[in-house]
């Protein structure tokens, strides 16, 4: 696991905040634990509780002014403690942290495993242009005109005119 400042060297120090709504984890290398007053020694950790109480107010002041996403409004703490985000949107945001999130929960890159066979089957047998017409009949007689589009749509991208 990486350190979560400087996404380099490996994190040998691990400290959990906990706060009444949250709990927040920081993964830091010995480098950068010994910036935030943390002082590592062969086989003991030396904090300064100063040190740990201006984290923690740190930590408060920064999620009053936590960037958010200008779509949903969803901040990156929010993203970061429930590991989800809010909209589309957030992606482009908040990239970098979001794929600094993802390296530190031991996903290294994209799925690149087989496709299912029924998605496989599906993207090898084209739609029939016919069999999307008759469809697309169906949906105008229905009254459903999303439908009706979305199949017009496919039609079109096939190459069959409609």
């Amino acid at each position: 696991m990486k350190c979560d400042i400087c996404r380099e060297r490996p994190a040998v120090i691990f400290v959990q905040q906990v706060s009444r709504d949250a709990s927040v984890e920081l993964h830091l290398c010995e480098k950068c634990a010994k910036e935030r007053g943390y002082k590592t020694q062969e086989n003991s950790i030396d904090i300064s509780l100063g040190g740990i109480f201006s984290e923690a107010l740190s930590g408060d002041k920064r999620r009053d002014q936590a960037p958010a996403c200008p779509e949903c409004g969803t901040s990156l703490d929010d993203i970061r403690r429930r590991k989800a985000v809010g909209c589309a949107a957030c992606y482009r945001e908040f990239r970098a942290e979001i794929s600094a999130l993802m390296r530190s929960e031991g996903f290294e890159g994209g799925y690149t495993g087989p496709l299912p066979a029924k998605l496989e089957a599906f993207r090898a047998t084209p739609p029939d242009p016919e069999n999307l017409r008759r469809e697309l009949q169906k949906a105008i007689e229905n009254e459903d005109y999303e439908l009706a589009a979305y199949y017009r749509d496919r039609i079109r991208a096939i190459g069959g005119q409609s």
